[in-house]
């Protein structure tokens, strides 16, 4: 019985991820952005872009990770580093009505932006999610 559990999940895996036991890409697209953010709308666009988030992980998976933090000495300045699992899942993800939705709403909010797409040279966290191969 455990033989035929194990090559059923063998098989499920090949199926579901192309023959690939690990789907995960050797190398992700990844882009850096620098925002600043009207001071008066600081709040407002803070909660418009965690719930456009948590909404891209949590619906695609192909968002593998979003980073967001501030500026201690000036809080509307803000980073994010966002991993992607492929170009086409970025272009998916920009694509998508949340995301398309953050765009209008926070349009107003934003004196600058500057968006960078990004070579990894090496991305590393305790799981050895992003360790390259």
């Amino acid at each position: 019985m455990r033989t035929a559990r194990a090559l059923a999940s063998l098989v499920f895996t090949l199926i579901a991820f192309g023959g690939c036991a690990d789907p995960r890409p050797t190398v992700p697209f990844t882009r850096f952005a620098e925002l600043e953010i009207e001071p008066s709308q600081l709040a407002q666009y803070t909660a418009a872009v965690k719930e456009e988030m948590a909404t891209s992980i949590r619906v695609e998976a192909g968002v593998l990770a979003i980073y967001a933090v501030a500026d201690r000495e000036n809080p509307a300045k803000l980073r994010f580093f966002e991993i992607y699992a492929s170009e086409a899942a970025f272009r998916a993800h920009i694509a998508s009505p949340h995301f398309k939705r953050y765009v209008e709403t926070t349009k107003p909010m934003i004196r600058s932006r500057v968006l960078r797409d990004t070579i990894p040279i090496q991305l590393s966290d305790k799981e050895g999610l992003y360790e390259q191969r």
